[in-house]
Order: C-alpha cells, then sequence, then structure tokens
C-alpha cells in the first residue's frame, strides 16, 4: 500500500510534533462520579524553532521566485525577509532581557 508520504513525496520531518519541551501540563481536577480528569496546558515559545520555520518559508520563496520570475512573488519574498529579520533582532533582544533578568535576580538573591 503506498502512503500519502510517498504520493506527495513529502518527508517525515515537514510534520511538526510537539514534544515535552513544547508544553507544561498539570492536572486540574478529577469528576469522581464519571472519571473525567481536566488538564491545564501551558505552550512554551521556541524562538529558535519559529525562526528555522520562518527562515525555511524564505528559502521556499526564494526557489519560488527563481522559478517563476513574478513580481508579486518577489514582494512576498521581500516581505518574508523583513520578518525574518525582524524576528531575528526580537529574539536577540529576549534573550538579552531574559539573561540580563536572571543574572539581576541571582545577584539580588546573593
Amino acid at each position: 500500500m503506498v502512503s500519502l508520504k510517498d504520493i506527495y513525496n513529502v518527508k517525515e520531518s515537514t510534520f511538526i510534533r510537539l514534544n515535552e519541551q513544547d508544553f507544561t501540563t498539570k492536572q486540574t481536577s478529577v469528576d469522581p462520579e464519571t472519571g473525567k480528569i481536566s488538564w491545564d496546558v501551558d505552550y512554551k515559545t521556541d524562538f529558535d524553532r519559529t525562526y528555522k520555520e520562518i527562515d525555511e518559508a524564505v528559502q521556499r520563496l526564494q526557489d519560488l521566485v527563481a522559478q517563476e520570475k513574478d513580481p508579486e512573488a518577489r514582494e512576498l519574498l521581500i516581505m518574508a525577509k523583513n520578518l525574518r529579520n525582524k524576528f531575528s533582532r526580537y529574539k536577540r533582544r529576549k534573550s538579552w532581557v531574559n539573561h540580563l533578568t536572571y543574572t539581576i535576580g541571582k545577584l539580588n538573591k546573593d
């Protein structure tokens, strides 16, 4: 039997999977009558993975522009590159602020 992955020539890495670093769970309640369990799920932001996915989109758009020579695709490429650059600066700033906050908190404890 042929799978859809084979038909569409899709790499397995294309499908995003959540792993334990992407979220935390906390059991909130259990219904004694039905046995229903309720959970709170907090999703974490993975800046590196998000940047990588934006960068992959830029690469795909570059391939499209090279093949199609379409002005609209070129505009989309420019917007995607701007997004990648802005996100990179945001990620760097956020990382710096988190490091600074951690350092100040550690100094205050000492």
